[in-house]
């Protein structure tokens, strides 16, 4: 595409303009670069990777969510948080059980048994509650096999950065790609985990996990967030309403490990932290010594917790840093209570 663009101008302009500055060719390249990366329309267009909630590529859907809120507005504390719909929105078929909002940056945890696995194409689906093929609110999607380490897939905006979409204006579905929210109801957003099959922190024939994670759509720097590749992600934004940020309707299954195999999880990490029950596991034949941090580096608590066993916590919901004392081990939680 490029070559012939070039092509037609040498054709269509005097001899004398053909010596054009670098900078004028290196503009040129990425301007027709940029137009031509686009990606799969809205549902029902040709070319589309929507997929309806009745279809029959759906074997199973999540089976818990637990929910970490975000503000209604990220820059007003005093904004509250959303509050519309309840975890319980989130679990089971789409359309099935209502929609839980998840505010400025709020997080969904969802749980699979059995776990969703690598097949050919794409192995599950993300519901948002949107009606229109415009009106997208979006968010990040990670995987994780232990609930410790995760993987976020890489998404794209090209969705223009110079004006602040507005709390009802519109983003172009060809402008986004893995990020959940581009699709309308009750069709659902795609994803491969192919896509990381490069990362080493995870197996991606295995996965329990999947968490959604509201994008803050301000283009303002401070605020907002950014794409794989460092563009601001502009959505509508600020939605200082109950209702703010992404409205998770329910996560589908394409691919998941046969009921009658044996689990692939070799191993159990010495600490971990279970998501939906909030508590820690101790997977040790001694009692482990944990220290707890805020994101401050300011210690919280001390605990030991026995051998083999589950233990829960009572902390104020927020993010921390768990460090092991008699064994390297750091682990991130997020409590919900």
């Amino acid at each position: 595409m490029l070559n012939h663009s070039v092509y037609s101008l040498k054709k269509h302009l005097p001899n004398r303009h053909l010596r054009f500055p670098l900078w004028v060719i290196g503009t040129l390249c990425f301007y027709i670069g940029h137009i031509s990366a686009q990606y799969a329309p809205a549902a029902g267009q040709p070319g589309s990777t929507a997929l309806r909630s009745d279809s029959s590529c759906f074997i199973n859907w999540a089976k818990r969510c637990s929910i970490q809120r975000g503000l209604k507005q990220i820059n007003l504390p005093d904004s509250g948080f959303a509050n519309v719909g309840t975890a319980a929105g989130a679990e089971g078929p789409a359309a099935s059980n209502g929609v839980v909002s998840l505010g400025d940056g709020g997080i969904a945890t969802l749980t699979f048994d059995p776990p969703i696995t690598n097949g050919d194409g794409f192995d599950f689906a993300v519901f948002e509650n949107t009606f229109l093929d415009t009106f997208l609110e979006l968010a990040f999607v990670e995987v994780s096999t232990d609930s410790l380490s995760w993987a976020r897939f890489p998404s794209k905006s090209l969705t223009q950065t110079q004006t602040q979409t507005g709390a009802f204006g519109f983003t172009q579905p060809t402008q986004i790609h893995n990020l959940a929210g581009k699709y309308r109801h009750p069709f659902g957003t795609p994803f491969d985990l192919q896509d990381l099959a490069m990362m080493s922190n995870i197996r991606i024939n295995e996965i329990k996990y999947v968490r959604i994670i509201d994008v803050v759509g301000s283009i303002d720097s401070i605020l907002g967030n950014k794409d794989s590749d460092g563009r601001m992600i502009n959505d509508p934004w600020p939605t200082p309403f109950p209702s703010s940020g992404f409205d998770l309707d329910a996560v589908g299954v394409i691919h998941q490990i046969p009921l009658n195999s044996t689990s692939i999880f070799k191993s159990k990490p010495l600490l971990g932290f279970d998501p939906t029950s909030q508590q820690l596991v101790a997977n040790s034949d001694q009692p482990l010594c944990v220290s707890i941090y805020n994101l401050h580096g300011q210690m919280i608590q001390n605990l030991t917790l026995s051998s083999n066993s589950t233990h829960p916590i009572d902390l104020p919901a927020a993010t921390y840093i768990l460090r092991c004392q008699n064994h390297s081990i750091k682990i991130i939680i997020t409590s919900t209570r």
